[in-house]
């Protein structure tokens, strides 16, 4: 489905979402239309419409994500043959894909925000609840285009900053140019709605006992401000608005005491009618309990802002180098959210092929908007980078006091560091373990492209099998597939039919 598509589809929600909220029923012949707050507060508290990034960029592409053609073989049906294509950085199918649910989903919140920022100063209601809704809006698109940009763009540097940018939608017109503007244009749009989310005076309130992070705030904006200038290698900004964060929200979930596991232990068969048949439990965090209930997700006290990384195909599949980093005898992120025996869950029981999935909320969604534990890592990142690598190593260690077990030596708790260069290394490595999926691809961008080239993530690489549109080629010899560091791959492809919708003024990326 292409944005011209999207967009019709929302402006009819827009108009029942409308007339939803005054009772009124829609009128055949007049165009219901915002005429008060309240009706774009309806719009803007929907989080259905806004938690959800389905960027299986970010799921499948990066080198936490475990390809292996023994699980394969085992059960094919464990590598849909859209995961395999993004997994091997494929550019012959994907744009001929029939569709990109990221895509169209970012581009449905950026017109959501285009329809508040356009209607504000027409609608009934105070100016303080048009000035926090401008805010709001202007952190909504942010958002959706910083995504955005670091999946169909290459990585913002001087040397990139005329390659091609992302299609800037900044109102509900059908008239508005869909070519692509440049990265430079693309990331200035970036920064003034960023500054423009910054003037929001609303703090993080607690509403039923959850802290409101559905919705827009200063400390969200200050966290995505963090996020920016971080990936914009910009430290001492990247740290400014880090502390600004966490001045306003620094409330860890301490895994000693706020984990624990579901009270429903599900049992599954293995190796069914053989002499090693066995019954087998699969212990999951609690926050796996409910796919539909919210409660969960937001009681999470770490957000400033609600987002998730979804998988609609239910297994983050770790690989191995990511399982590596953990210490498995007392880091309480392997203890809950490596769930042992899981793949048993997704069908490899016959013969049993035991392999972990990565579970945080229910089987399909990780957190991915700022958090506490984010501004944490960005702090001491900056900190380290600056040179101030032992205050760096303090900061990191509150994060891992939340996350070790309390029980474990000192030294198994803290982190240390005797150079910069070592600071640096532990905290990207903590960093990678307290956010793997949801920004390790985004990372590889940012560290292939910074000034420390000691960081750099070399040529990422699979062994696997040859596929082709209809499937994989399981009788054909592994190949190597490679990603080298500074590949224009870094870029995903954009559908044909969002070119081909737009009569040709979405161009694709050069590879």
């Amino acid at each position: 489905m292409s944005i011209k598509q999207y967009i019709i589809g929302l402006l009819a929600l827009a108009s029942v979402a409308c007339n939803d909220y005054l009772d009124v029923q829609p009128s055949k012949t007049t165009s219901l239309v915002p005429s008060t707050t309240d009706h774009l507060e309806y719009l803007l508290n929907d989080y259905n419409t806004f938690y959800m990034e389905n960027n299986y960029t970010a799921v499948f592409s990066s080198d936490d994500f475990g390809l292996y053609t023994d699980i394969y073989n085992v059960q094919p049906i464990a590598y849909p043959l859209e995961t395999v294509e993004f997994a091997l950085w494929d550019l012959d199918y994907l744009p001929a894909a029939s569709s990109d649910n990221f895509w169209t989903g970012e581009y449905e919140k950026i017109f959501i925000a285009n329809m508040v920022l356009e209607y504000i100063p027409q609608v009934s209601g105070d100016e303080a609840t048009k000035a926090r809704l401008k805010a709001e809006a202007h952190l909504v698109r942010a958002y959706s285009l910083w995504e955005l940009a670091n999946t169909y763009c290459l990585p913002y540097t001087e040397a990139n900053k005329g390659e091609l940018g992302l299609v800037l939608k900044q109102s509900t017109s059908f008239d508005e140019s869909e070519e692509r503007a440049t990265l430079e244009a693309t990331y200035q749009l970036i920064e003034q709605d960023i500054q423009e989310a910054l003037k929001s005076d609303v703090e993080l309130t607690m509403v039923n006992g959850k802290y409101q992070t559905w919705r827009a705030s200063l400390p969200a904006a200050y966290a995505f401000a963090a996020r920016y200038y971080l990936f914009r290698n910009n430290y001492g900004e990247a740290l400014n608005y880090a502390n600004k964060a966490l001045e306003k929200h620094s409330e860890l979930m301490d895994y000693n005491t706020d984990m624990r596991y579901s009270a429903t232990v599900p049992t599954v068969t293995i190796n069914p009618g053989t002499e090693n048949e066995e019954v087998v439990e699969i212990l999951y965090p609690y926050t796996h309990d409910s796919q539909s209930d919210m409660n969960d997700r937001l009681e999470w006290r770490e957000f400033y802002y609600f987002r998730v990384l979804s998988n609609g195909y239910w297994w983050f599949l770790p690989a191995t180098e990511l399982m590596d980093l953990y210490d498995k005898d007392y880091d309480l992120r392997w203890k809950y959210h490596y769930v042992e025996n899981y793949s048993y869950d997704r069908g490899l029981t016959s013969p049993a092929y035991e392999w972990p999935g990565y579970i945080f909320f229910f089987k399909d969604q990780i957190p991915s908007g700022p958090t506490v534990a984010e501004m944490l890592l960005i702090k001491a990142e900056c900190q380290a980078r600056e040179g101030n690598f032992a205050e760096a190593m303090v900061t990191v260690n509150q994060l891992r006091a939340a996350r070790m077990d309390n029980t474990a030596p000192a030294d198994r708790i803290n982190l240390s560091a005797a150079s910069q260069a070592e600071a640096i290394t532990q905290i990207l490595e903590e960093r990678r373990r307290e956010m793997p999926f949801t920004m390790r691809w985004f990372d590889i961008r940012r560290l292939n492209n910074n000034d420390d080239a000691n960081d750099d993530v070399e040529a990422l690489t699979r062994e696997f099998y040859p596929y082709n549109n209809s499937g994989v080629l399981i009788k054909e010899p592994v190949q190597t597939y490679t990603l080298e560091k500074n590949s224009r791959r870094f870029a995903q492809p954009i559908l044909n039919t969002e070119i081909e919708t737009s009569q040709g003024a979405i161009q694709q990326n050069t590879y």
